[in-house]
């Protein structure tokens, strides 16, 4: 039987002495028992922001049973020039027995009463069955992070209907004009560009990052350190980055991605203000290199401004599904942050 709501409590973790019980109700309510010893390492010990906080609730009351956790991470943000501090709604979970409304709202309010006031910011990428609690407690949906995705190789999405040896015949006619076009189309504005994949981000990272100077863009800092740390290899996961670079300005551009069977994952992208043609440059670049890999698809999801936007659909990626992107902020940070435009990929969470 659930307990009273009485019975509850929401008390702050220790990450030391509370790690075997933090992992242990992950384990039970988030899956991949596998990853979440390396995730506790990677996210709450090694984070450059700071170390994430935790909630552990328990029932009945203080002395009771850990039954819910929830974290928040630091994610250090500019706006304007100005450092905005925000926090990262993550790893949020109730036991079965215990998965009413009650635990999971005295969590979530205790984190957001508990941690607003300082942050100014907390925000989040709720999966839908969390999109109600937090929508209960006032967050708001920030924008829409858009999944696109543009077709490498034809033949694998034509109908199966159609004859094997017919579907690959056509899906290469098809891919090569694509390809044929897009090269022609770019070919005389990469003189001067240099592609590079790297496994590591290096000192140009640093100096594109300080280069980023659009006033109305609330965006996460993508400096060297944060890079380096947000992609670090992980026993499940290797990231890449392919760089864009000019004899001028050095880096323009960057796209840190991420090969899953067939497609090839775009995870972060930045460019250059003073090179507008070096998001076409890139991703040009990232669909010669994906195909002749074998893939046969790359996929972005973004929130951003809407000249990248449609510079991306210009490129041929097609929207696909999509997820909110929420967020609560205090009186303090309303007049600041209501006009700003997000700019979220996914190095702005947690895996």
């Amino acid at each position: 039987m659930t307990a009273a709501p009485s019975s509850y409590a929401v008390l702050p973790a220790d990450l030391q002495a509370d790690r075997d019980i933090i992992v242990s109700l992950w384990i039970s309510n988030l899956g991949h028992p596998g990853r979440r010893q390396d995730k506790y390492d990677w996210f709450y010990l090694r984070n450059p922001a700071g170390a994430p906080h935790v909630l552990l609730a328990h029932a009945p009351a203080e002395s009771g049973t850990p039954i819910g956790v929830i974290g928040l991470g630091i994610r250090q943000m500019r706006l304007a020039g100005q450092p905005v501090e925000a926090g990262l709604l993550t790893d949020f979970g109730v036991v079965a027995e215990h998965r009413t409304l009650y635990p999971a709202m005295l969590l979530q309010t205790t984190l957001r009463d508990r941690f607003l006031p300082q942050l100014g910011l907390i925000l989040g990428f709720p999966n839908p069955k969390s999109e109600p609690v937090v929508k209960r407690l006032g967050y708001k949906v920030a924008g829409r992070m858009v999944r696109y995705v543009r077709v490498l190789r034809t033949s694998p999405y034509l109908p199966k209907q159609i004859p094997h040896t017919i579907r690959r015949l056509v899906g290469r006619a098809a891919d090569w004009s694509r390809h044929a076009l897009r090269r022609s189309r770019h070919a005389p504005d990469a003189r001067g560009y240099l592609a590079q994949w790297l496994d590591q981000p290096d000192a140009r990272f640093d100096a594109l990052w300080n280069a980023q100077n659009d006033p109305t863009l609330l965006i996460g800092v993508r400096d060297r350190a944060y890079l380096a740390w947000r992609f670090e290899h992980k026993p499940w996961k290797k990231f890449r980055f392919l760089t864009l670079s000019s004899r001028e300005d050095g880096l323009v551009a960057y796209v840190a991605c991420e090969a899953v069977g067939k497609v090839m994952h775009v995870r972060d992208l930045l460019c250059h203000p003073d090179h507008p043609d070096s998001l076409d440059l890139v991703f040009d670049t990232l669909f010669r290199d994906a195909y002749n890999d074998g893939r046969t698809s790359v996929s972005f999801e973004f929130l951003g401004p809407v000249g990248m936007v449609e510079a991306l659909q210009r490129l041929g990626m097609v929207a696909r599904d999509a997820r909110h992107v929420m967020y609560t902020m205090s009186e303090a940070r309303a007049e600041t942050l209501s006009q700003a435009q997000w700019y979220f990929t996914n190095a702005d969470e947690d895996s």
